[in-house]
């Protein structure tokens, strides 16, 4: 999925175990929420089949152009600036599988992704039997659906 999903998913996260363990000792928050965040971003990229998701990036897409420039860009800049402090170091553990294999060893150490293969093979394992709509359109509304579930999570936490 996009970044805004792993980047609510994280934040998510972090406030449930402050919810649900609220003497835990700030150590063991940051641990925990460091391990879960970075496992959550296998668990939503095994389900990112049923979202938009082209194969391959077609800028000559005018849907395919607003829905990245719009949704993915402008909106991951509005959630960095927003939750910033206090959930930075949150946010960037549920975005360390993306920083890692399509940010550093790709274009830097022109390296294959060591992250990502994973999570194929995690997918392919327990979650073959979803359905595939990386190429619909309307997919999007998958993905918005599990932000505005995530937005209202957060929000009452």
């Amino acid at each position: 999925m996009q970044s805004p999903t792993h980047i609510l998913t994280g934040i998510f996260l972090y406030k449930l175990i402050i919810a649900l363990f609220p003497t835990l000792p700030t150590m063991w928050l940051v641990i925990i929420t460091s391990i879960l965040a970075f496992l959550s971003h296998g668990l939503i990229d095994a389900i990112a089949v049923m979202t938009y998701h082209p194969y391959k990036a077609n800028w000559e897409d005018k849907f395919f152009k607003i829905y990245h420039i719009v949704f993915v860009y402008i909106l991951t800049g509005v959630l960095v600036i927003y939750f910033l402090i206090p959930y930075w170091w949150v946010m960037i553990f549920a975005l360390l599988p993306d920083l890692i294999d399509w940010y550093t060893l790709r274009p830097i150490w022109h390296h294959d992704p060591v992250i990502h293969p994973k999570i194929d093979l995690f997918r392919d394992k327990f979650f073959h039997w979803l359905p595939d709509l990386k190429e619909e359109r309307w997919a999007v509304l998958v993905e918005f659906f599990l932000l505005l579930v995530l937005g209202i999570g957060i929000t009452l936490l």
